[in-house]
């Protein structure tokens, strides 16, 4: 699978700062994109759920998966419970939801899918909360709510020495996986090219190399791009990476 084909080499920053907001369906909704394939509707895109948001109210699926980390605020899909600003979760392909979709406080999350997101309508839902249909098979399994602040950091090869990187999730069969990369204080150093397609968003601090990326700063790149192009973070930095499975 190819990262999305939004951006033109060499690495580019965006700044979500500097986008401009769409309107995403008719519930209020606005959404900037990130990252976009068109060939396989693959998108990252920062969505604002404004205060007192109510959505459709009738559960539905959806034919690709759905990856959320709330950046601010909360929100919830069943009336009961709620995600809150530091939470991921991975909701896969043919998961029912969407019971009471609402958020009093309003929300910004971060939201990635591998598809396009129509609604397929669930009028009688034979649970109140998500739940599987036959067809769901995804490896990466239905993680319903991590908060990220609970993950311990752990080292990792992919990565340069120094950096405390917390999984979220993976995919056993294509080696695609999301994590979390805390970037020290002070940090110099070199970064090696992954192997494999990425994005990353910058949830805090600043991250330097040709250029320097901020908080709410967006990149991707290829196998052979360095993460974020990075060789230093004097103040240290946060990082969100989406990593895709091998070809």
């Amino acid at each position: 699978m190819a990262a999305p084909v939004k951006l033109t080499p060499p690495l580019a920053r965006i700044s979500s700062g500097a986008m401009p907001w769409e309107m995403l369906g008719t519930h209020g909704l606005r959404r900037q994109l990130l990252g976009y394939d068109p060939a396989t509707g693959h998108a990252t895109s920062l969505v604002d759920i404004p205060a007192g948001w109510r959505g459709g109210g009738i559960a539905h699926f959806h034919g690709a998966f759905e990856e959320v980390y709330i950046v601010a605020g909360s929100v919830t899909l069943d009336g009961r419970n709620y995600w809150h600003a530091g939470d991921y979760f991975y909701r896969p392909a043919h998961i029912v939801h969407g019971h009471d979709e609402r958020s009093e406080e309003g929300a910004t999350a971060l939201i990635r899918s591998d598809g396009p997101l129509p609604l397929n309508l669930i009028h009688d839902p034979i649970d109140p909360d998500e739940y599987p249909l036959p067809l769901m098979n995804d490896p990466r399994g239905h993680l319903k709510s991590l908060p990220v602040a609970d993950v311990i950091g752990i080292s990792d090869a992919a990565f340069p020495h120094g950096w405390s990187i917390r999984p979220l999730s993976a995919d056993p069969v294509s080696g695609a996986r999301t994590l979390i990369a805390d970037v020290p204080v002070g940090w110099i150093g070199a970064t090696k090219p992954l192997g494999v397609a990425w994005e990353a968003f910058v949830l805090d601090g600043q991250i330097a190399g040709a250029t320097t990326y901020s908080a709410g700063d967006y990149s991707a790149g290829g196998p052979r791009d360095v993460p974020l192009g990075a060789v230093a973070s004097y103040g240290g930095c946060t990082v969100l990476f989406w990593l895709f499975g091998r070809d």
